[in-house]
């Protein structure tokens, strides 16, 4: 310590050496490198090839290769030594040698201008003041930062308790689920089973009411009613199964075959009438066409036609008829709509609580998956990313609004800039990659630059290249300990 202090002082008085003609002062020495020829008679250069004399240290001409000799003067400014400026009661500097005695004051104490015509008042402690003052708002704004910080980490200690809580909410939820279905399936086996011997007895009722309006009650091929109820499963009938119905029972007509005789006069009518009005609507189409023509009248020699607007209503075609409903086709609709309604009231019961305790299951699976996920997410150091899922920071910038969302979205209006990536330890940015392209360009991306700030704010929004942004966000959520990385004063004079 006492060592340092006296190189100290040295420095500010400068090491001597005395000359038959003059008394010459070292400026722009490092501390280890007057540490090093303080007491020496010689100094060593280039490596360690070659030795020279104290007496040649800033002499004003360039020895050494390195140019080790001329920290304090221009003379090996090619080599790129640098001059020291002590600047006690500042932060020490180094400048290049090209600036020494260059008539601009460099080094707050004017160390560099030892020998020019300029004057170079001492600045250091003013420096220092406002550095200080600086440092004070700085760390203010850090302390009230990691108080912030503190506060989101305790809420995201909160939000990831109540999850968990949640997950076990959930568990207990799911195996209630899963009972549920599993009763709601017995259930339906059970009431479907009762509805499958209802239908049977409600097709026996059937077969008879087929029969009866067929009027095959007094026949004794069992084989016709079969027959007939296959033909309940189709939409159309051919008129050759009437023709068997007939050959069966020729002397009686039974009531389907007396309505399918008015069917038949009746289709022949619908023909005609469809034919009839096919060919007056092909007529009114040929009208409205000679109609246009004929409304196309000249004006004059070589002048167009001016066009009249004719009453087209006149000429609307005529809509076809409806076609009547085969009689055996309607029956066997009717007797399929009887069989569709023949469910049981508890079996339809049975079959919606069985599709709303799966649907209940469905949902509580998803949930648990989606916060397992959430769960087993990376939130940075103490979780103090947790509680800012799915919230979202945005600026204006220019004609565009910005907006980040957390572990979501990034967007330049409704333009997408990509989705967050996991975030990487230490905890220095958010990126947002995978946006929409460019044209003829890459994907948007977006890389968000995290620094201490008592609030929370989206700044400095740029585009260094195309399509790829890059921003600033001030936020609590990096504020930890006070700062070790800010240059501090190192002077023992201090």
């Amino acid at each position: 310590m006492q060592l340092r202090m006296l190189l100290a002082v040295a420095a500010m008085t400068a090491v001597k050496e005395c000359t038959a003609s003059e008394e010459r002062i070292l400026y722009g020495l490092k501390p280890d490198f007057r540490a090093r020829v303080a007491f020496a008679s010689s100094l060593t250069c280039d490596s360690g090839t070659k030795t020279i004399p104290v007496s040649s240290v800033n002499d004003d001409y360039c020895d050494c290769r390195d140019g080790t000799d001329e920290p304090g003067t221009a003379a090996c400014s090619h080599t790129g030594v640098q001059f020291h400026c002590e600047n006690v009661g500042y932060f020490s500097s180094d400048v290049p040698t090209s600036r020494v005695n260059d008539g601009l004051c460099d080094c707050c104490d004017g160390s560099d201008e030892y020998k020019s015509t300029s004057t170079c008042p001492n600045t250091c402690a003013t420096l220092r003041a406002a550095y200080d003052l600086q440092e004070q708002a700085e760390e203010a704004v850090r302390a009230a930062g990691r108080n912030a910080r503190a506060d989101v980490v305790a809420a995201s200690k909160l939000k990831k308790e109540e999850h968990f809580r949640k997950r076990t909410d959930l568990e207990v939820e799911k195996a209630a689920a899963d009972t549920a279905v599993t009763a709601a399936r017995a259930t339906k086996a059970a009431e479907e089973a009762l509805e499958v011997q209802a239908q049977k007895e409600a097709a026996r009722a059937t077969r008879k009411k087929v029969a009866s309006h067929l009027g095959l009650l007094d026949m004794s091929s069992s084989q016709l009613v079969d027959l007939v109820l296959d033909l309940t499963d189709k939409i159309y009938v051919k008129t050759d199964i009437l023709d068997i119905l007939r050959g069966i029972q020729p002397s009686d007509q039974s009531v389907i075959e007396q309505q399918e005789q008015a069917y038949l006069l009746t289709e022949e009518a619908y023909r005609n009438e469809v034919t009839r009005i096919t060919d007056l609507n092909a007529d009114l189409a040929k009208a409205k066409e000679a109609a246009k023509e004929a409304a196309q009248v000249p004006t004059g020699d070589g002048d167009e036609p001016a066009p009249v607007e004719i009453d087209e209503s006149k000429y609307e075609p005529v809509p076809l008829p409806t076609k009547p409903d085969r009689p055996i086709v309607t029956l066997f609709a009717e007797l399929t709509a009887n069989q569709a309604t023949n469910s049981r009231p508890e079996a339809v019961a049975a079959r919606q609580a069985l599709a709303a305790a799966e649907s209940k299951a469905t949902q509580v699976d998803s949930e648990l998956t989606s916060l397992d996920a959430t769960l087993r997410g990376s939130y940075g150091p103490d979780d103090v990313l947790y509680s800012l899922r799915d919230s979202c920071v945005d600026t204006t910038s220019g004609q565009y609004t910005y907006k980040m969302c957390y572990f979501g979205q990034a967007n330049q209006d409704q333009t997408s800039l990509g989705t967050m990536q996991p975030i990487e330890l230490p905890l220095t940015a958010l990126k947002f990659t995978g946006g929409a392209k460019c044209w003829n360009g890459p994907e948007r991306s977006f890389h968000v630059t995290l620094v201490c700030g008592d609030t929370t704010a989206l700044t400095n929004v740029e585009e260094p290249s195309t399509c790829v942004y890059s921003a600033t966000l001030t936020t609590p959520i990096v504020c930890g300990e006070a700062s070790s990385s800010s240059p501090k004063a190192t002077h023992d004079e201090l």
